[in-house]
């Protein structure tokens, strides 16, 4: 039974890393299992260097960085797959969260404001911006990158000047309007222009584009820049009161 040395220990871990594992976790891992298999199976006197090759050889088909990548795709996928799974319920939830509030708004039910407010913000927050992730770790998608990113940041704060305007908060109008504006200008020639420039995908790219345009001028079209109307008919009961106050306080004067 071969007792190994700290010149050994040292000696393993160096070429561990020199033959592509670069994780230290996974580097102290093979060390711990290379030196468990030395000491146990080496007898006195055989060559330590020529069993080491012979150990180390156990741990992979062509080169010992296979674990290395082995190991990035493991992780990569159970991230993928927690993200899916958060995606998932989240989507659920936002679905949920809109109809009950719509449902309660409608209804004129206490609580409708609170559902709308929570599905529109797990929808624009947690739902759209995992799906850009998720896209982004598609290899198939890589080159639709600016398409993606421009597309769902643009829903992500259209959804939110549709919550506001639905709360009646300032801004709703702003955020409305430079949504459009951004995706009329911005993202609708990015997308012809990519998609138009593969002959798969052209004739796709002019009918879709038309849509795109035709509902966007319509969406456009029904935003209303003015203040709105709780905003016109607060001012217009606050000048109500200010003059009546005025002519209460001649009157008192005469």
């Amino acid at each position: 039974m071969h007792r190994i040395t700290d010149e050994e220990v040292d000696f393993i871990l160096d070429d561990i890393a020199k033959r592509g594992v670069t994780t230290e976790d996974v580097r102290y891992n093979i060390l711990d299992h290379v030196c468990c298999i030395i000491e146990n199976e080496m007898s006195e006197g055989m060559n330590f260097n020529e069993f080491y090759r012979q150990t180390i050889a156990r741990f992979y088909r062509k080169e010992l960085g296979e674990i290395e990548e082995e190991t990035q795709q493991l992780l990569t996928f159970k991230h993928f797959y927690a993200m899916k799974k958060t995606l998932k319920i989240s989507g659920v939830t936002s679905m949920i969260l809109i109809l009950l509030g719509v449902i309660f708004k409608a209804m004129h039910w206490p609580g409708a404001g609170i559902g709308v407010v929570l599905g529109l913000g797990f929808f624009s927050l947690v739902f759209i911006p995992l799906n850009i992730v998720l896209k982004f770790k598609d290899n198939k998608e890589q080159s639709n990158k600016a398409i993606m990113t421009i597309g769902m940041l643009t829903a992500s704060v259209a959804t939110i000047g549709v919550l506001f305007k639905i709360m009646h908060w300032p801004f709703a109008n702003i955020l409305m309007f430079s949504s459009l504006l951004v995706f009329m200008i911005i993202f609708i020639p990015i997308y012809f222009i990519i998609k138009y420039r593969d002959p798969e995908t052209r004739f796709n790219a002019i009918i879709n584009t038309t849509f795109m345009i035709g509902a966007a001028g319509m969406l456009f079209a029904l935003v209303d820049l003015r203040a709105s109307h709780r905003t016109d008919h607060n001012e217009l009961h606050q000048s109500t009161m200010h003059q009546t106050t005025i002519n209460n306080t001649d009157s008192l004067n005469k």
